[in-house]
This record gives C-alpha cells, structure tokens and sequence, in this order.
C-alpha cells in the first residue's frame, strides 16, 4: 500500500480525576484533526491553524521539534526505518497547557500516522508503550488512544492498563482560565516526600473513585475525587483553584477537580444535569480570586480513542 496522506482525529484528555495522579485519566468528546502528508521538501514542516482556518496564536514549532513531527519520526525509528519528510497540519481545537492533554494528542496522533506509514510494524500495545516514553508518563497518552476513562502504570517499559466500564452516562463541564501553566513547573512543586496518612487518604480515594465508576455510584464522587498528593501543591498556581472545586459541587456537581496539570477545572455531571448553575459557581469563584475564564464547554466523554483516516 502506498499512503498518501493521513488524516488523524484525536481526543483531549483529563487526566488525575482527582486522587489518581499519573495513573487515571478520562478521554474527552474534542478532538484535533491533524492531516499527514509526505513533503516534497527535504525537511519537515508543521503548521497549526483554528478551527476557521486562521493561524494559530500560539507560538509552536514549525520543524523536527514539533512535537507532533517527533513522535511521527519515532514511529519509523521503531521499526528500524529511517523516517521521511512530512507536512503536518493541526486544525487545533484542544487549549495548550490548560491541563487538557493537548501533547498527548499530538504524540499519540504522530504515534498513529507514523505506524501507518511504515507499515503498521507496531501493534496498540507498541502505541502505547511508544506515546507513553515520548510523554514521560502514561494517563494522558492511554486515554488518548484507548478512549473511555483508563487506567494506566509503566511497568518497566511497558504500559499495563484497563478501560473502566461506565454503566451510566457521564459528562464533562471544563471550565478554562485565561493563563496556562507548564506541565513542568506543576510538578516542580510538588514535595519529594508525603505524609503516610495523606498517601493512605489517595488510595483509599482512588479505590472509591474506581468502584464507584465502575458500578454508577455516582453519589460517591464528590468525595472520590478529592486528593491531597498534588491539589494541595498545585493550588498557589490556579488561584482559587480549591475555591472552584468546593462551590462546583456546591452547585451541582457530582465530583470536581482540576485537570491534569491544570488550571482547567472539570466538573462530572450527570446526563440531564444543568451545567450552567456550576458554571457559573465554579467562575464566580475564580472571580474572587481575580482569575479570569478564557473558554467553558460541556463534553461528553470519548467513548473511542484516536481515529483515522488513510488516502492512497
């Protein structure tokens, strides 16, 4: 098969819910399309638009340390191929470092591509296990590909995960403040060393959190989702980080909490609940802490992960 051109869907991610950090995540109904095709050019070259096809603002790289492009080359480098020049086009609609898993999209999407291309020499679990090495780590990256809420360990090398079964419909209010905050520096605050009681306190939060998912207790979530191995740390960087969290279930809410790295705070809700009264709690709180909100959205949540789409 000689492909032509490859058009990758992939979804955001949430990754922590709460207690389950660098382990759960959940797959998000917003999605990158990112077109791959072989350049004519000697080198590679990225481009990253809007959803009207207008540049994007953000200031990304164009070339080889595109993250995208990375991964993508990867993939042939797996298999023992050396990799040829591509023009990658992101049509953007998941926010950058708003704790969205907007990286693991791209990493998973060049994954996926650069599979196709060479051959499809790598199997899902070499998908994951290559995604999760780019990444660091592997919530994001398992969600991303596998859809559905995952949960995920690095064992060695290689990525053991589970899908958690969600008998009832759930969705997603993701509410954005107007800055981002760098992955890095929002795990540069976070302790060497925790209480044992506060370690004791996230497994047994997790344990609730994963049970309840997987039997609709949904009445558990509130307090499933709390942590304190980094919401606590984390908080002096999303002001009114906490503040949000508490009035989201005040409002409604069936758990909160922040997402990934943040300053994103997502709030869980049933099918038929009313997002706007925590919507609005959640930004009446950042607006006492003088954080302004840039985007909300209420997404249902991916049953599938990446997709696409081949031309020959």
């Amino acid at each position: 098969m000689s492909v032509k051109k490859v058009i990758v869907h992939a979804p955001a991610s949430s990754a922590n819910i709460g207690p389950g950090y660098d382990s759960l995540a959940m797959a998000l109904e917003l999605r990158d399309d990112i077109t791959f095709e072989l350049a004519a050019k000697a080198e590679s070259e990225a481009v990253t638009l809007t959803e009207d096809g207008s540049p994007f603002k953000e200031d990304l790289p164009t070339g080889r340390t595109n993250l995208t492009i990375r991964a993508f080359e990867a993939a042939f480098l797996e298999a023992g191929e050396r990799p040829p020049s591509v023009r990658v086009t992101t049509v953007s609609r998941i926010p950058i470092a708003r704790g969205l898993g907007s990286s693991a999209a791209a990493i998973v999407a060049g994954v996926a591509a650069g599979n196709v291309f060479c051959g499809g020499h790598l199997d899902l679990q070499g998908r994951l296990n290559l995604a999760a090495r780019i990444e660091g780590h592997p919530d994001n990256t398992a969600a991303c590909t596998l859809g559905g809420v995952t949960v995920s360990s690095l064992v060695g090398s290689r990525v053991m995960w589970a899908q958690v079964p969600l008998p009832k419909e759930l969705r997603a209010l993701v509410v954005v403040p107007d800055f981002g905050v760098s992955t890095g520096v929002a795990r540069n605050v976070l302790p060497g060393s925790v209480l044992h009681a506060d370690a004791t306190f996230n497994v047994s939060r997790v344990a609730l959190l994963v049970a309840s998912l997987c039997t609709g207790a949904y009445e558990n979530l509130r307090y499933a989702t709390e942590d304190k191995l980094h919401q606590p740390y984390r908080s002096p960087l999303v002001p009114g980080m906490l503040d949000a969290i508490r009035s989201a279930c005040d409002a409604g809410a069936l758990g909160a909490y922040v997402s990934g790295a943040g300053p994103s705070i997502l709030a869980l809700m049933g099918a038929k609940a009313d997002h706007e009264p925590i919507a609005h709690a959640i930004s009446e709180a950042f607006g006492r802490s003088r954080v302004s909100i840039s985007d909300m959205m209420a997404l249902s949540l991916s049953t599938t992960g990446v997709t696409w789409e081949v031309e020959e």
